[in-house]
């Protein structure tokens, strides 16, 4: 009994030893703790990515809303009446 137990603990952590690394580059570790500055660099670099890059480009988008890096565009609205007799 003991010992069909530790073949089997065996077996499954070699399965898990083999298993290939996560290499999604969507989210890096440490992506929350940059700053404006660094998440502007990220989300230049994230050009080059190729397939994946519209998915960082939005990750990074939303950790920049998140800090308020990104200023939200204003809209100024005035009307003007000129007339002459």
């Amino acid at each position: 009994m003991t010992n069909s137990i530790l073949v089997i603990v065996l077996s499954f952590l070699l399965l898990i030893a083999c298993t290939k690394p996560d290499k999604s580059i969507l989210v890096r570790e440490g992506d929350d703790l940059l700053d404006c500055r660094a998440l502007a660099n990220e989300f230049e670099f994230a050009k080059n990515l190729g397939e994946n890059a519209s998915s960082r480009r939005r990750h990074i988008k939303t950790l920049q809303e998140k800090r308020q890096c990104i200023k939200k565009p204003e809209i100024s609205i005035s009307i003007g009446v000129v007339g002459s007799i």
